[in-house]
């Protein structure tokens, strides 16, 4: 057996909690704290070992979305209620999307979410992308 492999398994009951699909919203949040943590002790160096964790975790992440805002009824609406009421933010907080009218028309959908809104609302949730992208 190659070292890397049984490196790997001797500390993976350590790392496999990081890299876990979170199962309710305080795991999911601290998971969001830990890959902002890791990004941070990264600085922007492609060949950090860290790399490969922080895509493992931010993969577990998306499942996560994927699995609990895109199972929600109503789609990227409700993912988007559901991510502010997580965030404890109010409409006139959210500056990046438009003015708290054009939020108000959005949460009652009488104003389709743009491209732009997409990537904005994304980064600010620290969300995919995918969250917000009716199918």
């Amino acid at each position: 057996m190659n070292e890397s492999l049984e490196n790997a398994m001797q500390h993976w009951n350590m790392v496999a909690p990081a890299i876990d699909c979170p199962k309710n919203k305080q795991d999911y949040e601290t998971l969001l704290t830990n890959i902002q943590d890791a990004i941070e002790l990264v600085e922007n160096r492609e060949k950090n070992p860290l790399i490969g964790l922080i895509e493992a975790m931010a993969n577990a992440a998306q499942k996560y979305e994927k699995n609990k805002l895109k199972a929600l009824n109503g789609g990227a609406i409700v993912a988007l209620k559901y991510l502010i009421k997580l965030h404890g933010i109010r409409q006139s907080e959210l500056k990046e999307i438009g003015s708290q009218g054009v939020v108000s028309e959005l949460l009652s959908r009488k104003r389709e979410l743009t491209l732009r809104h997409v990537r904005e609302l994304a980064k600010k949730f620290n969300v995919s992308p995918n969250v917000f992208v009716e199918e």
